[in-house]
């Protein structure tokens, strides 16, 4: 990030496995020559790995990474020759971000939501911007059954207890501990937004005997017939 005041900006360390080491300012890490016109030009703009982007677009494309918060922190060589950037969540692309940008076609936000994006912006300057609705939809699933299993089978306090070296033996002790506890099945979960989370959460707490019903007014007529 910039340094406030008078101080001189935070320049990007050098880090590279393939371009050269002599500019005095980083270059992203590489997987291959990115000399003009070689290959177009990938960059993960706001990550620290591209392990997995590097093997599947080594034949096409040169991938690199900035590990940036902001777009004061891009190499001068992504933000004038970068044609595709790849963007979790950390950097921010607003309107004057994205008029940085030289070459850029193409944004793809690595993960569903896009808020970190001037989608309007990215469209006027003739930037495509796509998102990964998919991703982490079984992850998001599991977390959020676990802590509704959590919340009717106390299963983290009762964790804790065992942890504090507390002894459960008699009746009156179980009662105690366990005070709270509910039996899941026929029990009824309600899902407002039946998306894909939504979905997958609905399938599993349909094994545990979980009566699920949902709002969602996007969805066509006669869906909980199928549901």
């Amino acid at each position: 990030m910039s340094s406030s005041g008078g101080s001189n900006p935070k320049k990007p360390r050098i880090d590279s496995n393939s371009l050269l080491s002599a500019i005095p300012s980083r270059m992203p890490l590489s997987n291959g020559p990115s000399s003009s016109g070689a290959r177009p030009l990938v960059a993960l703009l706001d990550g620290r790995d591209c392990t997995i982007e590097m093997p599947i677009l080594k034949d096409i494309a040169t991938v690199a990474f900035c590990d940036a918060q902001s777009t004061s922190e891009i190499h001068e060589k992504v933000l004038n020759e970068a044609s595709a950037a790849l963007v979790w969540h950390a950097i921010t692309l607003k309107k004057e971000d994205l008029a940085k940008f030289k070459a850029l076609k193409l944004i793809v936000r690595i993960g569903a939501a896009y808020d970190n994006i001037d989608i309007k912006a990215a469209g006027d300057q003739g930037i495509a911007v796509s998102n990964i609705p998919s991703l982490y939809v079984e992850e998001m699933a599991d977390t959020t059954l676990s802590m509704i299993l959590n919340l009717y089978r106390r299963t983290a306090w009762l964790a804790q207890t065992v942890k504090e070296g507390k002894r459960v033996s008699t009746p009156e002790q179980i009662r105690e501990v366990a005070a709270g506890c509910a039996r899941i099945r026929n029990e009824t979960l309600g899902i407002v937004g039946l998306g894909q989370v939504g979905m997958a959460v609905s399938m599993r707490a349909k094994v545990f005997g979980f009566n699920v019903i949902f709002f969602d007014p996007y969805l066509s007529d006669g869906i909980e017939k199928v549901f």
